[in-house]
């Protein structure tokens, strides 16, 4: 008897599983992502607070360098002494408002306490304190505005710190030709009791 082929009309197609698609993703996907968005979102806002707090800073910097680029054309030193101080106390007027009535060697030392990046030496101090109120000073109008711009990226408010005396100023900042050099404020501690000299 012959061999009959199967009758394959009636089988039914092969039905392959549906493919693996990534959505909808884990759930810890979705607090991972929630969780750097919102990062993202801090860190810009954070950003823009720190913009806006800095953007007296930042006008004043622009200022004072101006103010630079025109004493190079006219080499007006005292005008830009003048405009200089003009500019920290605009600055102070917003940041520090109880600094902007100060003059003198406490204008000075207000200036050296609020910024330990900046380094006023004898003659810039000098300058700032009295020479403003003279029709002629001597001092380095590049060092003024080096000064001028490093106190204003560097200053920070500080309650603490004992107001240094003129005396005080003297001994903290000595002048060489070629360096400066800071030494320690002491303190001097009496002795307990009195003595009869």
């Amino acid at each position: 008897m012959p061999n009959q082929a199967p009758d394959i009309s009636q089988l039914k197609d092969i039905h392959l599983p549906n493919a693996i698609t990534e959505w909808p993703i884990a759930f810890g996907w979705w607090w991972l992502l929630t969780v750097i968005i919102g990062a993202i979102i801090i860190g810009l806002y954070a950003w823009y607070q720190e913009w806006k707090r800095n953007a007296t800073k930042r006008a004043a910097l622009t200022l004072l360098n101006h103010q630079y680029e025109h004493f190079k054309e006219n080499n007006n030193a005292q005008v830009f002494l003048q405009q200089s101080n003009q500019i920290l106390k605009r600055f102070c007027l917003e940041k520090y408002p109880a600094a902007v009535s100060l003059s003198g060697a406490a204008w000075t030392n207000f200036l050296i306490r609020h910024s330990h990046k900046t380094f006023f030496d004898a003659e810039l101090a000098n300058a700032i304190s009295q020479g403003i109120y003279q029709p002629h000073c001597q001092f380095d109008a590049q060092a003024l505005h080096q000064a001028c711009s490093s106190w204003l990226k560097h200053n920070k408010p500080t309650k603490l710190r004992k107001e240094l005396s003129q005396q005080d100023l003297r001994d903290k900042f000595s002048v060489t030709p070629t360096t400066i050099k800071t030494t320690k404020v002491k303190k001097n501690i009496g002795n307990v009791g009195s003595s009869n000299d």
